[in-house]
């Protein structure tokens, strides 16, 4: 019979960070904690705070992958942040492969990056935000001469390098009509990465994105990990 959780379990700071970076970036996995915050110790350190976080309803665990797991919020988080409880459910096969890329890209890919909360965004861009776009995968880049840009997060879910440049081409499309953006645009302030799970296929996007003339500047990473949840065209 499971153990009953106590009523008001004691967080410890690393707890809450944990449960802020979700409220950022919708899911975790172990991994990615370990690196975050677990740096100095194993990984059965994770485990174990996974375990009780879980335990008490902060968070809820579900199936990435055969042998893989990723946790989102459980109620009890949910109701601390102040986000609904639907956030607390699995996420679907549409969206998982999103939101675990960007994920990856942002916490595990050199150098880190923090993605933009639609809070966020709403605060220091406002007039960028629109309700026909997706404004939750953005995060600010800054390049090597210390430039920094609003970038958005274009996830290659299996579409061909075709597909794709269609995809970034209707994203600057639907931009182009907010005039706020529009200048961002102008002004070489705005770009798209995009992330596929494959070095072969980011050439491939990268040839293909060279084949014409763009109002914006391209960055093409590589998360390998985005394999799992991809089964179509990883290397066309």
């Amino acid at each position: 019979m499971p153990r009953k959780p106590t009523k008001n379990p004691r967080l410890v700071d690393r707890d809450y960070e944990i449960l802020d970076h979700l409220a950022r970036y919708r899911l975790t996995t172990r991994e990615v904690l370990h690196k975050l915050y677990f740096d100095d110790s194993e990984l059965n350190a994770v485990t174990k705070v996974t375990s009780r976080l879980t335990e008490h309803g902060f968070l809820n665990k579900y199936e990435l992958a055969p042998g893989r797991s990723y946790f989102v919020m459980g109620p009890e988080s949910a109701r601390i942040m102040g986000v609904s409880p639907k956030k607390c459910k699995p996420i679907g096969p549409q969206a998982l492969p999103k939101e675990y890329a960007t994920l990856y890209f942002c916490c595990m890919n050199e150098p880190q990056r923090e993605r933009l909360r639609v809070s966020e965004l709403n605060k220091k861009f406002p007039d960028l935000m629109a309700r026909k776009i997706d404004n939750s995968h953005y995060y600010l880049d800054r390049a090597d001469d210390g430039t920094v840009r609003l970038a958005y997060l274009r996830i290659d879910q299996g579409g061909t390098r075709d597909h794709i440049a269609r995809k970034c081409e209707k994203d600057i499309e639907d931009r182009q009509r907010i005039p706020s953006f529009r200048e961002l645009i102008e002004t070489d302030r705005f770009l798209i990465t995009v992330v596929t799970a494959r070095e072969a296929k980011a050439d491939l996007v990268r040839e293909t994105l060279k084949r014409r003339s763009w109002p914006i500047r391209f960055r093409v990473s590589v998360v390998e990990e985005l394999a799992l949840l991809i089964t179509r065209s990883l290397d066309g």
